[in-house]
């Protein structure tokens, strides 16, 4: 049967969706359940609530210590046994019968600590009062100075403060201090009579304080207990809730693997029959991302998946058609670039021979000379002589030959394309040389400002002095017989980039031109003086090496050009540290 993959959705998603509504009907009858016990909880919450207006009470009572607060920890008691007596026996046995019966306990014993505590801050009262006023008394016996000499009013005062701040404080600092005091009080005068009424008051207040913070002790501890019995009440029926929670889910586990053991099977084959053919296409495609375009989509299913896998080959076969017409343009491409680059370099070379030539003449002309008066005067030359003359052809020839020597290092002869660390200033400098007596040829002035250290960039030379060749060769044709050549080489720290700036005194360039300089035969001379070639074939190799030429120009007064390339600063660094 050839099903369609909307048909076999619609198989997929019935079956999970008969498996959930089961599911949903068993779900609703153990929720209903749970809901049944919420009532425990409220109770235990209720009973915590009540436990904790109780503690609120207790700690207000201790804070102010009266009868009135005293008075509202009863009260709150008396809810929280009402509160009790409203949980019937059932419930109770239903929550835990142990946790309510610990509770009432704890409840009595509570109500006997607070009592017992409140009985204690009367005396606390009585006590306190009593040592004030034998204090009082021992004040006016030590200022009308009826004892020791040692217990002067001073250290009375100083005592009575300590005195009160033990009253007000009743912190342990306090009652060191006290004690202390009292020390020296039996150290200084240990058969004062008087001072012995007032130091039992003060012993009697510590006995009343220890007293009362026992009992402050008890009563928080039992306080304590009554909060964990009625925490611990609604913490297990909150556990049991979730008990039963987690056993219904265990349930409905079952029923649903029991309802499901079929259908996930079921599920599985109808999604891997409608998955598969996808993912052979993904896979197919993944292959075709790295770069292997001749496999094609097998055609198995019968449905929209076949007509996506015809369309995917008929593109896969136009996509092979288009990229094996590419690369077949590439390489003619590659080819022309190469044979332009080629031609330019001979264009150049041709303007350069002409300078050469003229430049070459020279020593040519001095060795000639130098040989028809040797031949001459050959026998009337003395030894000395004969020695200079031959020294003066060997120098002619030696810059006969470094003349030769520059201009088929330009040519080249090294056709190699390979980036090596290169000396920037000396391939600027070298091609200045290559042009030099074509500047004399046409009267212009040669203005340089090349730095005296090394700076190293990653580049081709053959192609920087190409660039530069061209460069320099554009700005004589603009001046024609007259002008000045700039030529400057500085770092560009901002954007580690070294810069080489060339300016000439030409006509200029108009501002619309600028922007269409570098287009490949775009060219601004008279028919037959330019191919525009050179400036488009110097930014593409400028550009191989990772950088840019920017034009500036003023119509009618001069062009500036700039030809920036990045340093390599390793080399730089390491040849810094070998002059160092």
């Amino acid at each position: 049967m050839q099903l369609k993959i909307w048909h076999k959705m619609i198989i997929g998603i019935s079956i999970p969706s008969l498996i959930a509504v089961v599911g949903g009907i068993l779900t609703y009858g153990y929720i209903n359940d749970v809901k049944n016990r919420q009532a425990y909880i409220e109770i235990a919450d209720d009973l915590k609530e009540s436990v904790l207006e109780v503690r609120r009470n207790e700690r207000n009572f201790l804070q102010y210590k009266n009868g009135d607060h005293h008075k509202l920890i009863h009260i709150s008691l008396s809810e929280l046994t009402t509160s009790l007596m409203g949980v019937s026996a059932g419930t109770a046995e239903q929550m835990g019968g142990g946790g309510i019966i610990l509770l009432q306990s704890a409840m009595l014993k509570y109500s006997d600590k607070a009592d017992n505590l409140f009985d204690s801050y009367n005396n606390e009262q009585q006590v306190i009062n009593s040592a004030k006023a034998e204090g009082e008394k021992l004040e006016a016996i030590v200022s009308r100075k009826r004892i020791a000499k040692e217990l002067t009013p001073s250290f009375i005062l100083k005592l009575r403060l300590l005195e009160k701040n033990y009253i007000f404080y009743r912190d342990r600092q306090s009652y060191l201090e006290m004690s202390k005091g009292l020390s020296l009080i039996k150290n200084m005068t240990p058969m004062c009579l008087d001072c012995k009424p007032y130091m039992k008051s003060i012993n009697r207040l510590f006995d009343a304080y220890r007293a009362s913070d026992t009992l402050v002790s008890d009563l928080n501890l039992v306080g304590s207990e009554m909060e964990e019995v009625t925490g611990r009440l609604s913490f297990m029926e909150r556990q049991k809730i979730n008990s039963f929670v987690d056993r219904t889910q265990n349930l409905l586990l079952a029923a649903l693997a029991l309802l499901c053991v079929l259908g996930p099977l079921f599920v599985f084959k109808t999604s891997k029959r409608i998955v598969a053919p996808i993912k052979r296409l993904a896979e197919i495609t993944l292959k075709i991302a790295g770069g292997d375009i001749s496999l094609r989509a097998p055609i198995k299913e019968h449905d929209e998946t076949q007509s996506l896998a015809i369309s995917f080959n008929t593109m896969l076969d136009n996509l092979q058609e288009t990229q094996q017409s590419l690369k077949e343009s590439l390489e003619l491409l590659n080819q022309k670039q190469a044979q332009l680059v080629e031609s330019e370099k001979r264009a150049s070379l041709g303007f350069l021979v002409a300078g050469v030539a003229h430049e070459l003449n020279n020593p040519l002309n001095n060795i000639t000379l130098t040989a028809e008066t040797m031949s001459e005067d050959l026998k009337e030359l003395s030894p000395e002589e004969l020695n200079d003359y031959i020294k003066d052809i060997l120098m002619q020839s030696r810059r006969a030959h470094t003349i030769v020597e520059n201009l088929l290092d330009f040519a080249s002869a090294r056709k190699s394309t390979v980036m090596e660390i290169q000396d920037i200033t000396r391939i600027v400098n070298d091609s200045i040389n290559l042009v030099a007596n074509q500047l004399r040829v046409n009267n212009i002035k040669l203005v340089t400002e090349l730095p005296e250290k090394s700076f190293y960039v990653n580049g081709n030379r053959s192609k920087l002095e190409q660039v530069l060749i061209s460069i320099f060769t554009n700005a004589m044709q603009a001046m024609k017989d007259t002008g000045t050549l700039s030529v400057k080489v500085q770092p560009d720290t901002d954007n580690k980039n070294i810069q080489i700036h060339i300016r000439d005194t030409g006509h200029g360039i108009k501002e619309s031109d600028i922007k269409n300089i570098f287009e490949p035969f775009y060219t601004t001379k008279p028919l037959g003086e330019g191919t525009g070639l050179g400036l488009s074939i110097s930014n593409t190799l400028i550009s191989e090496h990772k950088g840019d030429i920017c034009i500036k120009s003023k119509m009618g007064e001069w062009t500036a050009f700039t030809v920036s390339v990045p340093l390599y600063e390793e080399m730089a660094a390491s040849h810094k540290e070998v002059a160092s």
